[in-house]
């Protein structure tokens, strides 16, 4: 059965267990996810709200445009939830991989060198979907329903923590790569996607809180 498919205590007691996954990587999909359909349950709230339905068309349609764009981003970070654990598995495949002979070792090392690449993927993932998802927030903050402003406050939050546990799963593999310029390309793109993010997130939150 897929993580996904569990329910919430059986999956907390499947984290909260001695096996290493689901680990960081799922949790932060997971929290993402959460942060995604929170900020969809605001949108939710302001269907059919007269301050919604007073806005132009041309509003609107951004505003459905940004609560349509968070459904495939939580069905995305859904996927990623069980792609985490499927990653570390074939991980620790390939370091299990016999090394007696100059060419299984060679065979090893290869083999673990595009397992560690195909590791990175998922928590970069994590990290350019939360990112992409905190841009879309602002709308549904300035023209959603303003009764639950603090649940966009919570939505950013989970999704900043995502991206962030996105990227400790990133450099953890990227701490074992050989190919230097990927680990440098990979290693930009985060942290430029981070800092987008981190701007988007304090601008969101001062707004949450001067509204308390």
């Amino acid at each position: 059965m897929k993580l996904v498919e569990l329910d919430v205590l059986k999956f907390l007691d499947v984290v909260d267990s001695n096996s290493p996954a689901p680990g960081g990587g799922s949790v932060s999909a997971l929290a993402s996810s959460l942060g995604a359909s929170l900020a969809r349950m605001v949108a939710h709230l302001s269907f059919g709200k007269k301050k919604y339905e007073a806005l132009s068309d041309d509003v609107k349609a951004k505003f459905v445009a940004n609560f349509d764009e968070l459904l495939k981003i939580k069905n995305e970070l859904n996927d990623l939830i069980d792609r985490d654990s499927e990653a570390y598995n074939t991980v620790m495949a390939a370091y299990k991989l016999p090394k007696e002979t100059d060419e299984e070792k060679a065979t090893r090392s290869a083999e673990i060198q595009k397992s560690l690449k195909y590791a990175i993927q998922t928590p970069y993932d994590i990290v350019v979907l939360s990112g992409k998802a905190i841009s879309l927030l602002g709308e549904i903050l300035a023209n959603g329903n303003q009764n639950a402003i603090t649940d966009i406050g919570v939505g950013t939050m989970l999704l900043m923590v995502g991206l962030e546990g996105g990227i400790l799963n990133v450099k953890v593999n990227l701490s074992s790569i050989k190919d230097t310029a990927y680990v440098e390309k990979i290693t930009k793109e985060i942290y430029d996607i981070k800092a987008v993010a981190e701007k988007e997130k304090e601008r969101i939150m001062g707004i949450v809180n001067s509204a308390l």
